[in-house]
């Protein structure tokens, strides 16, 4: 039986049809149990400490968090948002994955200051950073330096 795992995958609204398919790459090495907030569970809230309270729910209950980079990413302040409490509340491991067509442009500052791993899609990769190792590579898969505190090269 597969091990279980807790997990949140941070996401740009737009890069949503990723969170399915990356989900089921992963759950050919695990069980997951995905807290990911989406739009086919529409939640229309505006009040930001209200999002918050709910997004930090969700990310105190998952034991990793993956972070998609798309295009579109980088501009996203709740994905900044959700990195940071990620990096700073329990002991996660924060793994930021290029999306196809995604630049090394496109990670999210957050995720060079509290991120564990950054890696291309690849699932042998996303594997080995799921279990701890700390790869940082660019969108094209060549070594890339850790820039955060967290990470190591």
């Amino acid at each position: 039986m597969a091990e279980k795992i807790n997990l949140f995958i941070s996401h740009y609204g737009g890069d949503e049809k990723h969170v399915e398919k990356i989900n089921k790459l992963i759950s050919n090495s695990y069980d997951v149990r995905d807290s990911s907030i989406v739009e086919s569970e529409p939640n229309k809230a505006t009040n930001k400490e209200y999002i918050k309270s709910l997004l930090r729910t969700q990310l105190d209950w998952a034991g990793r968090v993956i972070v998609l980079i798309g295009p579109k990413t980088h501009e996203r302040e709740w994905v900044d948002w959700e990195i940071e409490y990620a990096g700073t509340h329990g002991d996660k491991r924060v793994i930021g994955v290029f999306l196809p067509g995604a630049t090394d442009s496109d990670v999210p500052e957050m995720l060079n200051d509290y991120g564990d791993a950054c890696i291309p899609w690849n699932e042998e990769k996303i594997i080995a950073a799921l279990e701890g190792d700390n790869i940082w590579e660019t969108s094209s898969g060549e070594k890339r330096p850790s820039v955060g505190n967290r990470g190591s090269c």
